[in-house]
């Protein structure tokens, strides 16, 4: 198959970037650079073949290639885990630009783990610990903690975030939660219903892992201490509201088209 033949079969199969999603494959499983994958010729391998029949069926191209970047790093993935969007590197950068030197932070609902080994990336002077509910997700940070050198600093933690009790206290607490709403479920694309549910929705209106952070969480806060948290776009006011029934101060920043993204809590 040429490129131009994989970009065609993508795009008849519906996927909104055939051309990249074309490139991707062929530079992973020919393994070529991106520059000799656009020199053209046909690639007559096995695995590229079933790969473009998985990307066919719309499973997620960062299954398909068992990994993906996030914060200029590239993660290990799969199916266990949320694919790590460019979306919520406004909750890593807010977070690394704003631990104090020496600081410690938890990330609550970790998954791959990406936010927490890139922000020990950027902080060698950082501590932390990642939670995580499930056993195959936390493997999967575990691998990625080890791949990118942070295992000795990072305390990877297999809990409930509604039900934890940590050791000691933290400067910063992030998470980014399950809250896609039920009813936004019904019209995901099908490459996200691929996605574990589990890591999308809470299964009701989207806020209730809000209600429990700003709930159980504040308390472990140390002195000037902040809780940082993604939303959806539709979800400041109602986040907003629950942070300050907590007793917290929140203010919300937007992504780069202008969305609501980020609600920042202060003690």
């Amino acid at each position: 198959m040429t490129l131009h033949e994989i970009t065609a079969r993508l795009s008849a199969a519906g996927v909104d970037s055939p051309r990249f999603d074309a490139l991707e494959l062929i530079v992973h499983f020919e393994k070529i650079s991106r520059a000799a994958a656009l020199t053209g010729g046909n690639f007559e391998n096995p695995d590229l073949d079933r790969a473009v029949q998985r990307r066919c069926e719309r499973e997620p191209l960062a299954y398909i290639l068992g990994q993906w970047d996030f914060m200029g790093h590239t993660f290990r993935l799969s199916p266990e885990c949320l694919i790590p969007r460019s979306d919520t590197e406004l909750l890593c950068s807010l977070l690394i630009r704003s631990l104090p030197a020496g600081g410690r932070f938890a990330d609550l609902c970790t998954g791959s783990g990406c936010i927490a080994v890139s922000a020990l990336l950027a902080r060698v002077d950082a501590a932390g610990a990642a939670v995580e509910l499930y056993p195959g997700t936390l493997t999967v940070a575990e691998e990625n903690a080890r791949l990118h050198g942070v295992q000795d600093r990072l305390a990877l933690i297999y809990a409930d975030i509604r039900t934890w009790e940590p050791e000691g206290t933290f400067d910063w607490i992030v998470s980014n939660p399950p809250y896609v709403t039920m009813e936004e479920m019904e019209s995901i694309s099908p490459e996200v219903s691929l996605e574990p549910a589990r890591a999308l929705t809470d299964g009701g209106d989207g806020l209730t892992f809000y209600r429990c952070i700003f709930d159980r969480y504040p308390k472990y806060l140390r002195d000037g201490g902040a809780i940082a948290v993604e939303i959806g776009w539709q979800q400041a006011d109602a986040v907003c509201e629950i942070a300050r029934a907590a007793g917290m101060e929140p203010t919300v920043l937007q992504d780069l088209e202008g969305r609501d993204r980020v609600v920042c809590a202060r003690k």
